[in-house]
Parts: C-alpha cells; sequence; structure tokens
C-alpha cells in the first residue's frame, strides 16, 4: 500500500512545495524568536537542571516520555536549544497542511494556509510554545487529534481505528487537545450536510467518531489507574460525579468562554465576530438545503464547536482555563477551523463576500500573527529584569547570609519588567503567558539559583504576620528592606 502511494505523495509535494514552504517558514519564524530567548519557563528550569522526563510519571503522558527520548538520543535529558523549537514548528506546520487539505476540498491555498497557522500561533497556544523540553510534544498533541481525518471521506473501518490509536496518542502528549478532533468532526460534518450529500454516511461517520472518541478515552483512564502518581495532581485530574457532569459542563463552558473573551484585545473579537458573521452568511448562501435548516445547523456548529473545543475539561469541577491559558487554546483552534471553512465557500459567493471576507481574514491573521513577536520581545525583558535584580539581591544577600541564618522570607520576590506592565494595557494575556517575576514559587526560586549561584531557599511571606519591632533593619536599598530577627532574614519589597 505504501508503494502505491508514494509516487502520488511525491508529486502533490512537488506541486505544492512553495505552499508547503510558505507554511514551514511562517511557523519556524515566530517559534524561534521565542526560542532564541532562552527562557526558562516554568517546569523547563527544573529540567536544565536535573534532566528528568516525568512525563509519563508525573502526568501520565508516555508518548511524550518515549518521544523526548528519541529526541534526545537518552533518557537523561539536556537543554538542546532551538532544537525542539524546530521540532515543533514543524509538527505544527504539518498538522496544519492536514487541517487545510480536509477542509478545503484536497487543496491548498495561500490564504487557507495562513488562517490555518493560527492553530498553533494563537496567543493561548503559545504557552506550549514555550516550554523548551516540551514543546514538541505539545505540538504532537494537535498532529494526532487531525491526522485520522486524512482517511475521513474514505476507508471507514481505517479512520474508526486511526482515531481510537490518535486519540489515545493525543491523551498521552496533551490533553488539552481534547476538543480538536471534535471540532473537525463537526466541520467536516457540516460540509457534507450543506451539500446535501448523504445525510445517513455522514451521520454514521459522526457516529463512529463518537464511538472511537469514547473508546480512546476509556483506554486512557484505564492507563491512568496504573499510575499512583497521577492522583498527586489533586483537582487538576478529578472528573466531576455522574450527578453533576451537566451543571460542571453548563458552569465550565462560561466559565471557558467568558475567559477567552477577557484574556483577547477588543480588535481580535471585533474582526473575529466580523468574519463569524460573514461565515454565517456565506453558509447559507451556499447551503443546497432549505434556509431555517441551514441556519439551524450552522448555529448548532458554531455553539457545539466553540464550547466543546475545551475537550475533557468541561466535565472537569477545576476551572482549568483561570489556572493557565494553555488549557484553553481549542478556541482558537475553532476559530481557524472556521476561518477555512468560510475560505472553502468563497470560490463560488459573490463578490462582495469574496472580498470583505479575504480582507478581514488577512486583517485578523495580521494582528494575530503578530502578536507572537510581541510575546517574545515582551519575555525578553521580563527575563533581563529578573536576572538584574537577582544579581542584585544576590550581592546584598552574601553579606548577611550567615552559618546561624534559619531561613528567608519574602512576600513577593522582584518587579516585573515596567515594558510587561506597559505592554498588559493592550495584550491583557501577556499577564497570564508571561511568568510574573513578584512570585515566590519554585520556578523562580530554582531560576534564581541556577542564576547567581547562591543555594538559598527564600521562603512565602504573609505581610500581615511580620512585625518591624522587635526586628532588626539589616539593609536598605531602592527595592527592598532586609530585617533580620531570631536568625531569620525577612525581604520586604518597596
Amino acid at each position: 500500500m505504501l508503494k502505491h502511494y508514494t509516487p502520488a505523495i511525491k508529486n502533490w509535494a512537488k506541486e505544492n512545495r512553495s505552499l508547503l514552504l510558505m507554511t514551514v517558514l511562517i511557523y519556524q519564524v515566530p517559534i524561534l524568536a521565542i526560542g532564541i530567548i532562552n527562557f526558562p519557563y516554568l517546569d523547563d528550569t527544573a529540567r536544565q537542571i536535573t534532566g528528568a522526563t516525568d512525563f509519563a510519571r508525573s502526568y501520565s503522558r508516555w508518548v511524550s516520555e518515549i518521544a523526548s527520548w528519541f529526541v534526545q538520543g537518552s533518557r537523561h535529558l539536556t537543554d538542546l536549544g532551538l532544537t525542539t523549537h524546530i521540532i515543533t514548528g514543524l509538527i505544527l506546520a504539518a498538522a496544519s497542511i492536514i487541517v487545510v487539505y480536509c477542509l478545503n476540498k484536497k487543496k491548498l491555498e495561500v490564504l487557507p494556509l495562513i488562517a490555518s497557522t493560527l492553530i498553533g500561533l494563537n496567543p493561548w497556544f503559545l504557552q506550549s510554545v514555550s516550554f523548551r523540553f516540551d514543546s514538541p510534544y505539545m505540538a504532537l498533541s494537535i498532529f494526532f487529534s487531525v491526522l485520522p481525518f486524512l482517511w475521513w471521506e474514505k476507508r471507514s473501518k481505517t479512520f474508526f481505528i486511526l482515531s481510537i490509536i490518535s486519540i489515545f496518542f493525543m491523551c498521552n502528549t496533551y490533553q488539552a487537545s481534547s476538543g480538536i478532533y471534535i471540532i473537525m468532526v463537526l466541520a467536516l460534518s457540516l460540509n457534507e450536510i450543506l451539500s446535501n450529500e448523504k445525510h445517513n454516511q455522514t451521520y454514521k461517520k459522526v457516529f463512529l467518531s463518537g464511538l472511537a472518541y469514547i473508546i480512546a478515552m476509556f483506554i486512557y483512564v484505564i492507563e491512568t489507574k496504573f499510575n499512583p502518581e497521577i492522583s498527586d495532581r489533586g483537582d487538576h485530574v478529578v472528573i466531576a460525579s455522574i450527578k453533576d457532569i451537566p451543571k460542571t459542563i453548563l458552569t465550565n463552558s462560561q466559565m471557558y468562554l467568558n475567559t477567552v473573551q477577557e484574556q483577547s484585545t477588543k480588535l481580535w473579537l471585533s474582526l473575529f465576530i466580523i468574519l463569524i458573521l460573514l461565515f454565517i452568511v456565506t453558509s447559507i448562501l451556499n447551503s443546497k438545503l432549505h434556509f431555517f435548516k441551514s441556519i439551524s445547523f450552522v448555529v448548532l456548529y458554531l455553539i457545539l464547536a466553540s464550547v466543546l473545543s475545551y475537550g475533557v475539561f468541561l466535565i472537569f469541577p477545576e476551572k482549568l482555563a483561570l489556572v493557565a491559558p494553555r488549557y484553553a487554546y481549542g478556541f482558537s483552534v475553532f476559530a481557524s477551523i472556521t476561518l477555512i471553512l468560510l475560505l472553502s465557500k468563497l470560490s463560488v459567493s459573490p463578490n462582495w463576500i469574496r472580498v470583505t471576507s479575504k480582507v478581514f481574514i488577512c486583517l485578523f491573521s495580521y494582528y494575530m500573527l503578530s502578536f507572537p513577536f510581541v510575546y517574545a520581545s515582551t519575555l525578553h525583558y521580563q527575563k533581563e529584569e529578573f536576572e538584574k535584580q537577582s544579581l542584585i539581591l544576590a550581592g546584598d544577600l552574601k553579606d548577611l547570609i550567615t552559618p546561624d541564618t534559619m531561613a528567608i522570607y519574602s512576600k513577593s520576590l522582584f518587579k516585573d519588567s515596567p515594558i510587561l506592565i506597559n505592554s498588559v494595557r493592550n495584550f491583557p494575556i501577556l499577564k497570564e503567558i508571561v511568568p510574573s517575576n513578584s512570585e515566590v514559587y519554585w520556578p523562580n526560586q530554582l531560576w534564581f539559583k541556577t542564576y547567581t549561584g547562591i543555594n538559598i531557599t527564600i521562603n512565602p511571606l504573609n505581610p500581615k504576620i511580620f512585625k518591624k519591632d522587635p526586628s532588626e533593619l539589616k539593609f536598605s536599598d531602592y527595592y527592598y528592606d532586609i530585617y533580620e530577627k531570631n536568625n531569620d532574614l525577612y525581604i520586604i519589597p518597596k
């Protein structure tokens, strides 16, 4: 079978060489801009020092674990520099190309491919891209989510089996992608229904997709039962009880959509709303169904795809979208797929709709794809500020720490970059995806130890508990006062 397809694949790649290269470059440039900053992003701070993978043991992501051994060439990890970011970009490019191929009548075109890059370069997924060790495997979760749809139209048995395997692999790489498979099913089904194709065949494929999804998830749940450390993740891995699921889904849906809205700029939201309206109009005009049936199916798609893009997290009591934006990137994938659907219908649409849609898609893509560069520069300035203040604090502490010093406390660590504070005014999501310098938590502490070489632990301090009297002021400057009391040091930032 492989020999049969190989010549066709080679010819197809040759015909679309420039478009494939364009997609790869669109991904590589911003991802490398982020990677070249060398920002130790959250878990990276520990992995750079220990070389531990922890993907399987701590998160039950066995595909990530094994794939990391192949990428590294060893079970002991080291920082591979830009290598992992390059791999991430290639995987995401492959996923985008598959999505466009499946949704755009098996044709690759410039604008649909540009719109598809929002799948991996949207602001919410940039957190995942930023991880120097994890990013390729998080990207794999998106790739696995869309891979089966190459067999959507034919070979239903192959599609069903590959769906089970791919969804299971997605769970073993990054579960935040669990809504992407559902969006693809809804998008392809909508296309077929509005084209008035055989609905029974479409409903059969939807049924097979749902069955494959349930089977894969069930297998993954069984897998996690063999990992005792998963329970240590707390509420992050707890599923709501059966009686609470309807209420949990309703609460999470509202929270999820509100969170995406609050973290977006007004410009992003305005352009997206215009594009959704154009999508509705275009879909209805090109539909072969009755008007009321058409609008019903289109609205149903928009509601289901937007909400279900949150994936399995809909039935988690923990509001994960509030914990970190990287749990909520499914909505951006829904937006990208919807834009590709819109573009696929423009060839038979009135001229004014074609022109208007393309103009607004270009504007939306420009503003979204320029954001990764804003993010990269903000990471740079935040890192610069952290390192500068680390050296200052280390210099001030070196003469105060003695063999008798019992513990060091601080209510916060360092000040955030003024450039970050300024940029947040335009981009609210930056305060969520750029780690704060002020947090006294383990990534910042480990980063401080690694950068300064001072092996100390700074404990969080509740300022309401600390009393200056009868403490002794040992040091004071622009950044903080340092007090000593009972052989403990207290850092009070100004």
